[in-house]
């Protein structure tokens, strides 16, 4: 009886390792991406804050 190969369904899914740490890297990328523009939102929204209070101080 000659050995048979595991049929591909129950082959473990093997990933290259070169693509596996690319698609990490994509996936950083784009998560600094977004938390760039959270932090930009933020600054603009503190000096916002900022000039509504001096604004309001004045009012007083």
């Amino acid at each position: 009886m000659k050995p048979s190969k595991p049929s591909p369904k129950r082959r473990p899914d093997r990933t290259d390792p070169v693509q596996e740490v690319e698609d990490k890297l994509s996936a950083a990328e784009k998560r600094i991406k977004q938390l760039e523009k959270e932090l930009a939102n933020r600054i603009d929204e503190l000096d916002l804050l900022k000039k509504a209070e001096r604004f309001f101080q004045r009012k007083k």
